[in-house]
This record gives C-alpha cells, sequence and structure tokens, in this order.
C-alpha cells in the first residue's frame, strides 16, 4: 500500500502551503510593523489594524483541516507550531540584532 501525500508532515506542507504561508508571514509582519508603529508612537493602532489579517491567517490556515483534508495534529503543526516558532526566531533574531 501506498501513503498518501498528506499522511506525512512534509507531505501536507508540500500540498497545502498555499493555505499556510500567510500564517507562517504574519509574525514577521507582526514584528516588523509593531516595531515601525512603536517609532512612529501609534502601537495601538497598528495592533488593532492587523487583527483581522491574524484572524485571515488563521482562519486559511485551519481551512484544509477544517474540509477533513488533513489531519488535526498536521494543522496543529503547521498552522500553530510552525508560526510560533517563526515568531520566536524573529524575536531572538531582532534581540541578537539589536544588541540585547
Amino acid at each position: 500500500m501506498s501513503e498518501s501525500p498528506n499522511s506525512t508532515l512534509l507531505g501536507t506542507a508540500a500540498i497545502h502551503w498555499r493555505a499556510f504561508v500567510l500564517a507562517w508571514i504574519f509574525p514577521v509582519i507582526f514584528l516588523l510593523g509593531g516595531l515601525a508603529s512603536d517609532q512612529f508612537g501609534y502601537p495601538s493602532l497598528f495592533f488593532f489594524a492587523l487583527l483581522p489579517l491574524f484572524f485571515w491567517s488563521f482562519s486559511r490556515a485551519s481551512g484544509p483541516w477544517r474540509k477533513r483534508e488533513i489531519s488535526y495534529w498536521h494543522g496543529i503543526f503547521w498552522g500553530l507550531a510552525v508560526p510560533f516558532i517563526i515568531w520566536a526566531l524573529a524575536v531572538l533574531t531582532h534581540l541578537a540584532v539589536a544588541g540585547h
């Protein structure tokens, strides 16, 4: 028997990457935009302006799971864990570059 491409984590990402890509880049946009808005003195405005993008990215990332195209754990990994890891790496990289 052959496994379906959705049965592996990499297979799931290869097939459904378009659904996950916004959730993967959102943490970087959030960090850079938050830093820029803090410099301009409007961090609250940026947060509330970006809130719809956050919900839209999560909705797109959870789409394959809601349509029962991928397993629950693959959806959790690619839609929640990977964006969190990207955010953590972006923050650590910013701190390293900023010298803190």
